[in-house]
């Protein structure tokens, strides 16, 4: 992940420059066929979005409502999402390293494909009891299968014993005996030495342990960036509030999304460890772009004086179609993933896809405005509009 932020970075740099640089250079150089053949500034009345915007500005209780239970809905099933680390299993079955493990667990214990190392160094040689003692406290561990006997360094300062475990190396059971009943045994076996566990499955257990933990940073850390962008943009209070919430919550339901369609419909054991804080990524930084789109557009009608319900018609008419056309690109680009064959891609793939369709298809474009019509002159505050528009609007929001 550590690799992956400053490309990300680095890549969004550059497509903001060309944003602000390039796109508008080519559009006044081209401004004559650009828009052909409507020419610029052409709106359709009887679009699609157009459409939608009356309905959300005459019913935004109801359609906050049923678009809120939808996502709350979705976003229960997240919280039975399941970790998985088995990058082998991932591989279809056809493949020859699957076919190779398949063969080796018909005869002997998974862990076979790859043991477990426990490194032991001291500063002086090493008594030869106390080994013995670590293989054996480390054999009657729940989940070892087998233990070597331990190899020991020409001066008898350290020792290395490979621990065969019963599971998978990959398997979620195998990270837990790391973590729960070798690491706790092995460090007590041997006393004053210096003890260290390694291999692939203690190297994934410190990759879940570490995750954990930088989830919770991460995500108080991206609130508070996002909510200070969002409140220095939209120079608005509680605005910024209901556009965090909604990203969030459209997070847990494309999680919960996942979860229904590759563990409940598909029987899939887990979903690959990775891909929640890609997802996260996506569906929180895409999901603000699409809600940034439709709330300034509505921010500067209500603020040149149009009443809550009209700027939010207006902004759906007007911003939805570019929001929902970016979004089903975005989305359909990422859903040609799940033609891999891996499944680790599959996931990914299909998770970014649900997470861009429900942001700029059903949160940005009709969940926002609907709160906007709702909260009325509370969702700006202190941000006032030009005129009192809205002084005269007595009809009751429902």
């Amino acid at each position: 992940m550590n690799s992956l932020a400053p490309g990300l970075i680095i890549a969004v740099a550059i497509m903001l420059i060309t944003a602000l640089t390039l796109i508008p250079a080519v559009i006044a150089i081209l401004s004559k066929v650009m828009f052909w053949p409507f020419g610029p500034g052409h709106e359709r009345d009887r679009s699609m979005f157009a459409g939608i915007g009356r309905g959300v500005a005459r019913r935004p209780v109801i359609t906050a409502t049923a678009i809120g239970v939808l996502l709350i809905v979705l976003a229960v099933f997240g919280s039975g999402y399941k970790a998985t680390y088995d990058t082998l299993g991932e591989m279809p079955s056809d493949t020859p390293s699957q076919q190779a493990f398949d063969t080796l667990a018909a005869s002997l214990p998974p862990g076979e494909l790859s043991p477990t190392q426990v490194y032991v160094q001291a500063d002086g040689p090493i008594p030869q009891n106390e080994l013995s003692t670590l293989t054996t406290d480390l054999s009657q561990v729940d989940g070892v299968a087998a233990v070597t006997p331990p190899r020991v360094s020409s001066d008898g300062t350290a020792a290395v014993v490979n621990v065969v475990l019963a599971d998978s190396p990959f398997a979620t059971q195998s990270l837990d005996t790391i973590d729960d009943n070798v690491r706790p045994v092995a460090h007590q076996a041997v006393p004053g030495a210096r003890v260290a566990v390694g291999g692939q499955t203690a190297t994934l257990a410190d990759v879940r342990s570490q995750l954990h933990s930088d989830m919770r940073h991460v995500f108080p850390v991206a609130v508070v960036i996002v909510w200070v962008i969002l409140g220095a943009l939209l120079l608005a209070v509680l605005a910024p509030v209901n556009l965090i919430v909604s990203v969030f919550v459209t997070f847990g339901a494309t999680l919960g999304a996942l979860v229904i369609v590759f563990q409940h419909l598909l029987g899939y054991a887990g979903i690959d460890f990775s891909t929640p804080i890609v997802l996260y990524l996506f569906v929180v930084a895409i999901g603000t772009d699409y809600n940034i789109l439709m709330a300034e557009r509505v921010r500067e009608t209500f603020v040149a004086g149009a009443a809550p319900r009209e700027a939010a018609r207006l902004a759906i008419t007007k911003n939805g179609p570019t929001a929902a056309a970016a979004g089903v690109i975005l989305a359909l680009t990422f859903a040609s993933l799940t033609l891999t064959g891996l499944r680790n891609l599959e996931e990914l793939g299909a998770g970014v896809a649900i997470g861009v369709v429900l942001a700029s298809c059903v949160m940005a474009p009709m969940l926002v405005p609907a709160l906007s019509v709702i909260q009325r002159r509370a969702f700006w505050w202190p941000t006032r509009p030009s005129t009192p528009a809205d002084t005269g609007e007595q009809q009751r929001t429902g």
